[in-house]
């Protein structure tokens, strides 16, 4: 059976009635949260080094820090005022410091800080350098600003700083940073792990130059495949130095476990280091 087209027509103009009819008293302010996108700026995370004081050097810390609105400097500093995982290192916020605003113009890091006994006791701290290098490096770690500003109520001060005056931009400096010196016994450890790891291109570097003389790289290779051969299946146990006063002989433990009856085999191997060009190398010939 077929409809008239003016029935059909009626039927499509009294749903359109009854639609709008429903719908006409509808409260659209009175949506709950969760029934619509909230229009605030989204978040990235990313991972940065923070610089806190301690022991007469700038020490590092890795952190994935959240950045809202694009505001990088503001997340980097509340993440240093969050304060270290160690707790012997410091920040600027362990005088009670307070900043009155953070600004970035034209790569620059303006921090303002407000005027006040806490900030009079750091400027006239011993480590003042460190407090506040520790905001620069952590500020320029990521290159996404060059130079960081300090101000006091919104004008510059003046303080000499090992060679520069902090009146002006300052930027990162990587000489502050503590760098753990090397010892005899790493550098051996290390052309341990490189000979076992089969890096032999990295081991032979680790040569004094009478070494290299008396091993070229094709006769280093055997020598190192029969260290590996002859180290099979053992672990390193402990290592400690003798040191004299023209080199140092570094021992090292290896230990394994005789087949099944509990017994311990133990291997002690003796290396000579020198420094040649400042630096520790490992001499085979006295080996």
């Amino acid at each position: 059976m077929k409809f008239p087209v003016t029935i059909v027509l009626l039927l499509i103009i009294t749903a359109i009635i009854g639609m709008v009819a429903i719908n006409y008293n509808t409260n659209y302010m009175m949506l709950q949260p969760d029934q619509y996108i909230s229009p605030e700026h989204g978040s990235i995370k990313i991972n940065s080094k923070l610089y806190f004081v301690y022991d007469n050097a700038l020490r590092t810390e890795t952190r994935t820090i959240t950045v809202k609105d694009a505001n990088f400097s503001k997340a980097i500093i509340e993440s240093i005022s969050y304060g270290s995982r160690n707790d012997y290192f410091k920040s600027i916020f362990d005088f009670g410091v307070q900043i009155n605003s953070i600004d970035l113009i034209n790569e620059t890091c303006y921090i303002n800080f407000s005027d006040s006994p806490q900030l009079n006791l750091l400027l006239g701290h011993a480590d003042l350098d460190l407090y506040l290098w520790s905001l620069v490096n952590s500020l320029t770690d990521n290159n996404q600003i060059k130079n960081v500003q300090f101000l006091i109520e919104g004008k510059q001060f003046s303080r000499r700083l090992h060679g520069y005056n902090i009146n002006a931009p300052l930027t990162k400096m990587d000489a502050l940073v503590y760098q753990k010196e090397i010892s005899s016994s790493d550098v051996v450890l290390e052309f341990v792990e490189y000979v076992n790891t089969l890096r032999y291109d990295l081991a032979y570097s680790l040569l004094t130059k009478n070494s290299m003389n008396n091993y070229d790289y094709s006769a280093f290779i055997k020598y190192a495949n029969a260290f590996n051969e002859s180290h099979n299946g053992y672990n390193l146990d402990a290592h400690y130095t003798r040191i004299y006063s023209t080199y140092d002989e570094v021992f090292l433990k290896f230990t394994k476990e005789y087949a099944s009856d509990g017994f311990i085999l133990n291997m002690t191997d003796k290396w000579v280091v020198i420094q040649e060009d400042d630096v520790y190398r490992i001499s085979l010939n006295a080996n």
